[in-house]
């Protein structure tokens, strides 16, 4: 009967050889028992990377450059890092949020772009996807802008999309008219909304019969 290895007084890990089942130090290649390889060689040895890696005696000018400078650059490099983040705060932080709530009727679809001065200029498309609204109606398309200021004020805007076959407010099923919005200065948010504007509603109609004096009525003798 084959006697066990006696243990080693390293701190070795052992495992049971796939071939004869005895107990075998795992970082061998082979069984020293059987003689059979072992799947996966020493997979308990670790590899060696250090030949793996550049001599810094390749690249001397760049070893003189760091021994040069790279007390500065260690001192320069995370100042412009924080610059770089808080400036990327900044303009996340101020950045006009466009909001477009959900609606199986009109399609909205809007961005920004920042002008001079803090202005920002919203444009956008409106697509619509309900009845038609065609040129010379009493109804018309419209855009509604509430825009809320940082000082907690709203504000709110009308605006008609404009097709480059109809005129302002007239699309029909399936057309879409492109809009533009200028968003002043301090502004958080503008929530958008497409809704149908009856254009008569705050109209007084005189009809054609009134205002036209009429003879008075003959009597007879």
């Amino acid at each position: 009967m084959t006697e066990l290895p006696a243990l080693d007084p390293e701190n070795r890990n052992y495992i049971s050889c796939p071939h004869c089942t005895i107990q075998i130090p795992a970082d061998v290649s082979d069984c020293p028992h059987c003689k059979q390889p072992l799947p996966g060689g020493a997979s308990g040895k670790r590899k060696d990377i250090r030949g793996l890696l550049v001599p810094p005696e390749r690249f001397p000018r760049l070893v003189k450059y760091y021994q040069e400078h790279g007390k500065w650059v260690m001192i320069v490099g995370p100042a412009l890092l924080v610059v770089l983040l808080l400036w990327l705060a900044l303009g996340f932080m101020t950045r006009v949020r466009i909001i477009v709530p959900s609606d199986n009727v009109f399609l909205i679809e809007a961005e920004r772009e920042r002008k001079d001065g803090g202005r920002v200029l919203l444009t956008g498309k409106l697509v619509n996807r309900g009845e038609d609204i065609p040129d010379l109606s009493l109804r018309s398309i419209g855009v509604i802008a509430e825009i809320l200021h940082g000082d907690g004020r709203t504000e709110r805007k009308r605006i008609f999309p404009k097709s480059p076959f109809r005129g302002e407010g007239a699309l029909l099923r399936g057309e879409s008219g492109a809009f533009e919005i200028e968003v002043p200065k301090g502004v958080k948010s503008v929530t958008l909304r497409g809704e149908i504007v009856n254009l008569g509603e705050d109209r007084v109609f005189v009809p054609s019969t009134r205002g036209i004096r009429r003879l008075p009525a003959k009597r007879g003798r």
